[in-house]
């Protein structure tokens, strides 16, 4: 079983992309003690990372039975392997400008073919782009 997203490398905080760390419940709490936000385009505040990388991550699927089951804890399944997409990306930077948060999008697997399909956001300037990959059986 796989999983593709955006991983997110290096240190990670909760708050602002410049590196502006707010408390969980900062604003609900006592908003005149919260630091200023920052200025666009760091003002989205949310769980951010030093880099992000492109990536299939590859997991046992009997290891995630054992945890529908209950013979296991749901954080005990950990990635065999990790495939990092940036070297065949087109354009594998995040870009907050250009509300280029996630470097991955959709991921869909043609089981009749053989065919994994997984989108590059905004790779084309304003456009995303398929990948395509053929997928052989042992």
């Amino acid at each position: 079983m796989v999983f593709v997203g955006t991983k997110a490398l290096g240190n990670a905080w909760y708050g602002f992309a410049n590196g502006l760390v707010w408390e969980y419940d900062c604003a609900e709490q006592n908003p005149p003690s919260c630091p200023d936000p920052p200025e666009w385009p760091y003002d989205n505040r949310g769980y951010w990372a030093d880099d992000y990388q492109a990536q299939i991550i590859f997991f046992n699927p009997a290891d995630l039975v054992a945890v529908a089951n209950g013979e296991a804890e749901t954080w005990q399944p950990q990635p065999y392997a990790s495939l990092n997409l940036n070297p065949v990306f087109f354009d594998p930077e995040t870009s907050l400008e250009e509300y280029k948060q996630d470097l991955t999008g959709a991921a869909a697997f043609d089981r009749q073919h053989g065919l994994l399909y997984v989108i590059e956001r905004l790779a084309d300037e304003y456009k995303s782009v398929v990948h395509v990959w053929r997928i052989q059986s042992e």
